[in-house]
């Protein structure tokens, strides 16, 4: 296998990917907030039948949020592992064009 020089193009791609991609995680975690909370005052309005079955629900909803807030604190991770590599990456390559240079 012929080894190739790297090119950060990629890496930054990807960093840039995983930026908007958290961004637009951290929205829907916002919004999946704000409809819990009308969703659980819907449920507390409701008669008492009914409001024990939407509650259930309610709380079904607020697990798998919590869920996918920890998948974006993950996420948040795994961006953060990425920009350490990018400049691992940056520092490697200052390093071989200066040894190129002398």
């Amino acid at each position: 296998m012929v080894h190739r020089q790297s090119d950060s193009r990629l890496l930054t791609a990807l960093l840039a990917s995983e930026q908007t991609y958290s961004k637009t995680l951290l929205s829907l975690l916002s919004a999946s907030h704000s409809a819990l909370v009308s969703f659980s005052a819907y449920a507390s309005a409701s008669p008492a039948p009914a409001s024990h079955t939407i509650l259930a629900v309610a709380d079904s909803l607020a697990r798998a949020d919590d869920a996918l807030r920890r998948y974006a604190h993950a996420a948040d991770l795994w961006q953060q592992e990425l920009q350490s590599l990018k400049r691992a990456e940056d520092e490697f390559a200052d390093v071989m064009r200066d040894r190129e240079i002398l």
